[in-house]
């Protein structure tokens, strides 16, 4: 997979520049391929995921991984074990939108894998005290930084839903360009109005360049978020969870798969 160059991201700004005004900025993005640009895109999704009926148009956005052929999608259904069956059944009960999709198919592979990831992923998801935008945020930075297409196209739409803007989504760093300097110089502008935002971004991009938290970092973002460690925890098992999906969608090269 070729990375996005500074280059390219240049062109997709000057451009953004010239195509998108601010009534319809939100509206409208040209897509990012590993090559440079293709057509636009529209996808259909819900806030939230996949527990809800019905939903409306979110905007358009890039996507770079439908294309790529999985290596291992997971077991067949006719060769899966009833633990395995009930694992996916489950999936698919609180999933009805997207099912068996993104890292799931491997996983169901070996169920002690399956049924906890599967559980984990709905803490991560819906359980935290943060909300949809934040943890969008979040997860898109993690996908950025672990090279993970199908991660990122994934949750473009689902950031989107959740309030962020397209110049927000194409302004954070990705793959070699993804740096705590390019987040700051990058995104951080266009989060400036909300400290909390800001703070969590730099603890996010911190963690996940360096693997580790500075002090003063650690210090920012807990008063940030009201002095609350529990979010801390939550900011981190958000990150440590999608590290987790990232590698599964990386290993074994699972496109993004546009809703039904």
């Amino acid at each position: 997979r070729a990375a996005a160059t500074p280059s390219t991201r240049m062109r997709f700004h000057a451009l953004s520049l010239v195509l998108f005004n601010p009534v319809v900025c939100q509206s409208r993005a040209l897509t990012r391929s590993c090559n440079g640009f293709s057509s636009f895109r529209t996808v259909t999704s819900l806030r939230g995921g996949d527990t809800a009926a019905g939903g409306d148009d979110i905007p358009e956005y890039p996507t770079t991984s439908e294309s790529f052929v999985p290596r291992y999608n997971g077991p067949p259904i006719d060769e899966m074990t009833d633990e395995q069956r009930a694992i996916r059944d489950d999936i698919i009960r609180t999933r009805p939108r997207t099912g068996i999709s993104g890292p799931f198919g491997p996983w169901l592979a070996v169920p002690e894998i399956g049924r906890p990831s599967q559980e984990l992923g709905r803490a991560c998801r819906y359980g935290t005290t943060l909300s949809m935008r934040e943890s969008e945020l979040i997860i898109l930075l993690t996908g950025a930084r672990h090279k993970a297409h199908a991660e990122f196209d994934i949750h473009q739409g689902e950031a989107l839903r959740s309030g962020l803007t397209l110049d927000t989504i194409s302004a954070i760093p990705r793959d070699e360009d993804f740096s705590m300097e390019r987040v700051k110089s990058d995104l951080l502008p266009l989060l400036a109005e909300s400290k909390r935002d800001v703070a969590i971004a730099l603890f996010t991009a911190e963690l996940l360049e360096t693997s580790t938290i500075s002090e003063e970092t650690y210090q920012a973002t807990l008063k940030a978020v009201g002095g609350k460690e529990s979010v801390l925890v939550e900011i981190t098992g958000i990150i440590g969870y999608y590290t987790y999906v990232a590698y599964t969608l990386n290993a074994f090269n699972i496109p993004f798969v546009r809703s039904k």
